[in-house]
């Protein structure tokens, strides 16, 4: 799937300046820098493993974008496994848009993504306000056999709530409960969050009122109180 140019444009403009002018040495951290000069000392194609095995939790988002590009320049290529933790670690930035950018880019060098990657773009789409873009990117998922997860499904129940979608997001929570999904309190504080974020709040009350009828739904319910508390007195 051709991932939209106009979203990526973005991102598009951060990666070229990043792989034309390397990032500033002194915003890395030292442990970071330390294992990238390591690595990269022999110019091995296969020096990105070690990266990746010392994790990416300090890792910057021009040295994510370096990193990427010496992947992608390894024959073979990494592991599709590989190459999500990296983009996982971007979309953590909130660098969306960048994380679109090198999905488009190992689509382009024939890199096939899997299910981890789609549920990554999917949420980026989302955190980008591209519910429809997201959806796409589902019904490509769906297509090839693949079974969303629940993470998956609430981060497009977060794009239908903020894309001012409401009668979509209940409608999507109870199409979830008819599939056989367990909707969590992440399902269920990102809808009464949108409903209260629309001014739908006797919705929101409803909704509450309905999970406590479900038995099934009830520990998850006592889970959820103390965010709903929360989300209430933000709009009282």
């Amino acid at each position: 799937m051709r991932i939209s140019i106009a979203i990526a444009s973005s991102g598009k403009r951060f990666v070229h300046r990043s792989l034309v002018v390397r990032g500033n040495a002194a915003a890395v951290s030292p442990s970071f820098s330390l294992c990238w000069r390591r690595a990269f000392a022999g110019k091995s194609s296969y020096d990105y493993r070690e990266i990746l095995r010392n994790g990416l939790s300090d890792i910057k988002l021009d040295d994510a974008v370096d990193l990427f590009r010496e992947m992608v320049k390894s024959r073979p290529f990494p592991s599709i496994i590989e190459f999500s933790k990296l983009l996982s670690s971007i979309a953590k930035m909130k660098k969306f848009d960048v994380v679109i950018s090198l999905g488009e880019q190992m689509q382009q060098l024939g890199v096939s993504h899997d299910i981890f990657t789609y549920s990554i773009f999917v949420n980026c789409f989302c955190r980008c306000s591209q519910i429809s873009l997201a959806l796409a990117v589902l019904g490509k998922m769906i297509k090839l056999g693949y079974e969303p997860d629940l993470v998956t499904l609430n981060s497009i129940l977060h794009g239908f709530c903020h894309s001012n979608r409401i009668s979509d997001a209940v409608a999507l929570v109870d199409q979830m409960v008819e599939m056989g999904y367990q909707p969590n309190t992440v399902t269920f504080t990102t809808l009464i969050h949108g409903l209260f974020l629309h001014n739908k709040a006797s919705e929101a009350v409803a909704l509450v009122d309905r999970m406590v009828a479900n038995q099934i739904w009830l520990h998850t319910v006592q889970l959820l109180m103390e965010s709903v508390k929360e989300v209430i007195l933000i709009w009282l």
